[in-house]
């Protein structure tokens, strides 16, 4: 009697680029053909939207952290919701003061983007332009303009979402927000993004 294969499973995700797996159902015996083939491959979903999907396991800069408030917590997966405090307290990342500060988030894979949150601090300032697209150069800041969110907000209220579509989604592996202002803070609590199709990139 020939190896057998069960059935594939579903796939891990619902929505771009995921893994399903099988099992062998009957094992060869008196002298059957074994099975042959992975009994793991590639799964990809396309007809689907994610939607405030965390950056976690990306990797991000800023031009320079001010203290206590890393780069790392604006990709943490925990937005902060507290209210009225100064800065350099709380879960959110923070630039040192300078002029047109940014942040930038490396996704480590291209996505359709379509929409992009941004979780920040307000205060009093220019507004931010959010960047998408795979240009490495000058930080990523050479990228396509998705979406611009105002930054003013003269209640100093932290966890204020701000929400950019991008029409039409935009290719992507990086997601850049870029306050344009003299001499001041960046502050973000946390970056979501909204993508239609995923392709992965094997490092």
């Amino acid at each position: 009697v020939d190896c057998m294969w069960g059935s594939w499973s579903a796939c891990t995700v619902e929505c771009g680029n995921g893994t399903r797996t099988r099992d062998i159902s009957q094992a060869a015996t008196n002298s059957g053909k074994d099975c042959t083939g992975p009994s793991t491959e590639i799964c990809i979903i396309t007809s689907c939207t994610a939607t405030h999907l965390s950056a976690l396991g990306a990797t991000a800069k800023q031009n320079g952290d001010y203290p206590d408030r890393p780069v790392t917590l604006a990709i943490d997966g925990s937005p902060t919701t507290v209210t009225g405090q100064s800065l350099g307290s709380g879960g959110c990342a923070s630039t040192i003061q300078s002029t047109n500060p940014w942040l930038q988030i490396d996704l480590k894979a291209a996505y359709l983007v379509s929409g992009v949150r941004v979780i920040n601090y307000g205060t009093p300032g220019r507004d931010v332009n959010v960047h998408v697209g795979d240009k490495v150069m000058n930080n990523g800041l050479n990228n396509h303009i998705c979406g611009i969110f105002p930054y003013n907000d003269s209640t100093r209220t932290r966890a204020i979402w701000r929400d950019v579509s991008c029409s039409p989604p935009v290719w992507g592996k990086y997601i850049v927000s870029q306050r344009i202002v003299t001499y001041r803070f960046l502050e973000v609590c946390e970056v979501t993004f909204n993508y239609e199709l995923e392709i992965a990139i094997l490092e």
